[in-house]
C-alpha cells in the first residue's frame, strides 16, 4: 500500500547520470572478512524499555497457528449492485482442522452483512449466531486433526468501509465502480476481508481462493489470479478467476466497472495486464508505459516474478497491493510518469508483503518498508546509481524531518513515515554495512527463499541475514529495529603536516541525540584535500570516539557519511578546521561555501549562529527569485548543517546552473554561490 504524497516528486533525472559507488579498492570496513567483529556493548541495553522488542523475539504470529486452518475461499457473488450499493451472494470456506473434537468455527464478518443461511456438506444446514462482527458455526459432527470440512455462508446487504477520508473495507464510488480495499488505517486489526466475505481475518492463515461474480454486460469484473472463464448471456456476464497461490485475506480483492484493458503494444509483457475506466486512455498509455520495465527491475534483483499474472485495476481509491491485481487510484492516471514511485512500489510488494507475508501487523515494514526501498531500487536500475543515492537521501530526509523517532518494529503509526521511509531506510543502510552488493541481494533471495508464499516476522527477518552474512549482524540492526530515533554525530577536524608529503587529518565525534540508543554503525569519512578525495570507513559505537587518517595533499574539508549511507544528522563543532580560530573566537553569524562546489546531485550546506533566535535559509536564481527555504524557524546557537538535493519548493528538479544561497538571522544576512552541473 502507498499512500499518496504530499507533494509530487518528478520523476526527472538524467539517463546519463553516472555511477555512485565505492571502488574495489575503497578502504571501507568490511564486515565479512577474516577480521573478528567485537562488540562490547549488549545491543539491547539501550533499546525501549516497552514491551515491543521482547514480543518480536517472540517470533510469534498474532492468531496463528489457531483451531482451525483455512485451505480455500470459494467466492459466489450473484450481485454487486452498484446502483444499490449492496451486494449478495454465497461464500464456502474449506478449512482443516489443527486439534481434535473440533466442534465450531469462528468467521470474520462485518454485522452489516446479513447471513441468510449456513450449511455444510451435502447442503446440511448448520446452526450459527453473528453477532460482533463475528460468524459462530456449529459444526454437524466434530471433526478431528487433519480433517477437513466445509461451510457455506450465504449473505447479503451492505458492505461496511471507513468512511469519509478513509481507506479500508468495499466501496462504490464515481465513476461507478465497485471495489474493495483490504487494509483500514484507523481499524485495529487493520484487516478488512472480513467487510465483504466470511473470513478468519489474519494475515498468517494464507489460503487459495476462487471468485465467482456476475455483472452487467457494460462492466467487467477483475480478481486475484487467473481469468478461467467469461460466460454471457443476453443481459449480463459471468466471470471466474482461480488464484492458486497461498493468498492473506488483506490481499483478496474484487473490482467492477466499465472497465478497458489497456493495448498490448504499451505493456508488452504478456503476464501484465492493466484495467482502466473509460476515457482515459490516452493517460493511460503514458502513465503506465514504463511498469514493464519495472518488472524488468524487479526481476533483475529479486528474482522471478513469483505468481501468473500481474495487473492494475483502477479504483476510486488507492494504492493497494492486492495480490496480483494492484488497486490503482484513478485520480493518478494523469498522462505523466509522476507516480511512477507509486506503480514500482505496489508491484514490489508481490515480492514483499504478498508471496512473503508478515504475519503479524507489527511487523509491517517487513511490506512496506521493501516496497519503499524498491522504489529507490527501480530508479537505479532505470537511471543509475545517482538516481538512487538522491533518492534514498529524500527518503531519509522525510524521516529525519517528520518527528518520529519509534523503530520500525510496531510503531505508533503503523502507516507512517517509519514503516515506510524508515522501514526503507534499514534496508539501505544494511546494504551500505555490508559494502557487498551481492551478499546484500543474496540475503533478500534467501529471506524470500526461506518464507516463500508463507509468513514471516522481524526476527525471521534478522535470523535470516544472520544466517547469510555469517555473523550476528544485532549490533547493527537492532537498535534501528527495536532503538528510539536516529544518531546525531557532533565533529571536528584539524590537520597537521607530518613533512615528506603526507598529513595527518584528527577527528573527533559524538553522539549527541537525545533519544536512549546509541548506534553502531560503519560511518564513511571523505577528507578533501588539494590533490582530491580520501575516503575512509570507521566503525563509530561509543558517545565519543576519535580517529585519524593519513592524505597525502594537504586538507581542506572533511564530509561525514558523504554519500548517505545513514540515516543520521552531522553538525560541525566551532573548534573544527572547516570553520577556523577566527569565526570560533569571533563568534559571529557565519555561511561557508556549500560543497561540493559546483554539485550535480546536492550539496551541503553549512553556517554558524551565534546566538538563539530566528534563522532562515533560502535559495534563489539569479533573477532574484526564491526557489525554496531550506530553514525557517527558531534554531539554537552553534554550527548546523543542511542539504540542498537540487530541488524547488514544488519538489521539481532545478535546471543546471547558478544559485545563491542566503543565511538570515536578526538584522544579519550573509550568501554565498552554488553552481549546478548536469
Amino acid at each position: 500500500m502507498k499512500l499518496l504524497p504530499l507533494f509530487v516528486l518528478l520523476f526527472v533525472v538524467p539517463a546519463s547520470a553516472g555511477s555512485v559507488g565505492w571502488a574495489p579498492e575503497s578502504p571501507r570496513c568490511r564486515l565479512l572478512g577474516d577480521e573478528a567483529l567485537l562488540d562490547a556493548r549488549d545491543p539491547l541495553a539501550n533499546l525501549r524499555s516497552r514491551q515491543e522488542a521482547g514480543n518480536a523475539l517472540r517470533g510469534v504470529f498474532d492468531g496463528c497457528p489457531h483451531d482451525f486452518d483455512v485451505l480455500h475461499y470459494d467466492l459466489n457473488f450473484s450481485s454487486l449492485n452498484i446502483d444499490t450499493q449492496t451486494i449478495a451472494g454465497n461464500t464456502v470456506v474449506t478449512f482443516e482442522s489443527t486439534i481434535d473434537g473440533l466442534a465450531s468455527i469462528d468467521l470474520d464478518l462485518m454485522s452489516p452483512l446479513v447471513v441468510a443461511s449456513v450449511s455444510g456438506p451435502g447442503g446440511v444446514p448448520l446452526a450459527f449466531t453473528h453477532a460482533s462482527d463475528v460468524l459462530s458455526i456449529t459444526l454437524a459432527t466434530p471433526i478431528d486433526t487433519g480433517m477437513t470440512s466445509t461451510v457455506d455462508v450465504a449473505y447479503s446487504g451492505t458492505p461496511w468501509n471507513e468512511g469519509g477520508g478513509g481507506f479500508g473495507g468495499f466501496w462504490f464510488g464515481f465513476p461507478r465502480t465497485a471495489y474493495s480495499m483490504g487494509v483500514g488505517l484507523d481499524a485495529d486489526p487493520p484487516s478488512m476481508g472480513r467487510t465483504w466475505f466470511p473470513c478468519y481475518d489474519r494475515p498468517c492463515d494464507k489460503a487459495t481462493v476462487s471468485l465467482v461474480a456476475t455483472a452487467p454486460l457494460s462492466d467487467f469484473v477483475v480478481s486475484n489470479g487467473l481469468l478461467a472463464s467469461v460466460d454471457t448471456t443476453g443481459t449480463e456476464h459471468t466471470f471466474q478467476w482461480d488464484h492458486a497461490f497461498p493468498i492473506s485475506t488483506y490481499l483478496i480483492a474484487v473490482a467492477q466497472a466499465s472497465y478497458r484493458q489497456l493495448s498490448t503494444s504499451v505493456v508488452t509483457d504478456p503476464r501484465i495486464s492493466v484495467w482502466f475506466h473509460p476515457g482515459y486512455r490516452t493517460k493511460a498509455e503514458v502513465s503506465f508505459q514504463n511498469v514493464d520495465l519495472m518488472m524488468e527491475a524487479f526481476e533483475a534483483r529479486y528474482g522471478t516474478y513469483p505468481f501468473d499474472k500481474f495487473a492494475y485495476m483502477t479504483t476510486n481509491k488507492g494504492d493497494m497491493e492486492h495480490q496480483t491485481c494492484v488497486s490503482h487510484a484513478l485520480s493518478l492516471v494523469d498522462g505523466t510518469n509522476n507516480y511512477d514511485d507509486i506503480l514500482s512500489h505496489e508491484m514490489a510488494h508481490q515480492w514483499f508483503g504478498d508471496c512473503v507475508t508478515y504475519g503479524d501487523w507489527r511487523d509491517v515494514w517487513l511490506s512496506e518498508g521493501f516496497a519503499t526501498y524498491s522504489e529507490a531500487v527501480y530508479r537505479e536500475y532505470a537511471l543509475g546509481s545517482a538516481a538512487y543515492h538522491s533518492y534514498m537521501t529524500l527518503l531519509m530526509n522525510q524521516v529525519l524531518n517528520s518527528g518520529q523517532t519509534d523503530g520500525v518494529y510496531d510503531p505508533t503509526q503503523k502507516w507512517g513515515v517509519v514503516a515506510y521511509e524508515k522501514g526503507g531506510s534499514v534496508l539501505h543502510m544494511l546494504r551500505g554495512a555490508l559494502d557487498n552488493d551481492a551478499l546484500f541481494w543474496q540475503v533478500l533471495a534467501d529471506y524470500r527463499q526461506n518464507h516463500l508464499y508463507g509468513n514471516a516476522v522481524t526476527t525471521d527477518f534478522l535470523d535470516g541475514v544472520d544466517a547469510t552474512v555469517g555473523q550476528d549482524m544485532g549490533w547493527f540492526l537492532d537498535p534501528w529495529v527495536y532503538g528510539d530515533g536516529s544518531p546525531v554525530y557532533d565533529y571536528s577536524w584539524g590537520s597537521v603536516d607530518l613533512g615528506g608529503g603526507q598529513w595527518r587529518v584528527d577527528v573527533a565525534i559524538s553522539q549527541v541525540q537525545t533519544t536512549g540508543t546509541l548506534f553502531d554503525v560503519p560511518l564513511d569519512f571523505r577528507v578533501q584535500t588539494v590533490g582530491g578525495d580520501f575516503d575512509f570507513n570507521e566503525r563509530v559505537a561509543a558517545a565519543s570516539e576519535s580517529f585519524s587518517f593519513v592524505v597525502t595533499a594537504a586538507p581542506t574539508g572533511l564530509e561525514i557519511d558523504p554519500d548517505d549511507w545513514v540515516l543520521d544528522v552531522h553538525q560541525l563543532g566551532t573548534t573544527s578546521a572547516d570553520f577556523g580560530p577566527d569565526v570560533a573566537a569571533a563568534q559571529s553569524l557565519a555561511l561557508l561555501p556549500p560543497r561540493p562546489n559546483p554539485a550535480s546531485s546536492r550539496a551541503e550546506i553549512r553556517f554558524y549562529v551565534p546566538s538563539a533566535g530566528p534563522v532562515a535559509v533560502e535559495l534563489f536564481d539569479v533573477a532574484g527569485r526564491r526557489i525554496r527555504t531550506l530553514v525557517d524557524g527558531v534554531e539554537q546557537a552553534g554550527p548546523k548543517t543542511t542539504w540542498w538535493d537540487r530541488r524547488d519548493a514544488a519538489g521539481a528538479r532545478v535546471a543546471s546552473g547558478v544559485y545563491w544561497v542566503r543565511l538570515r538571522a536578526g538584522h544579519e544576512t550573509r550568501s554565498e554561490r552554488v553552481v549546478f552541473v548536469d
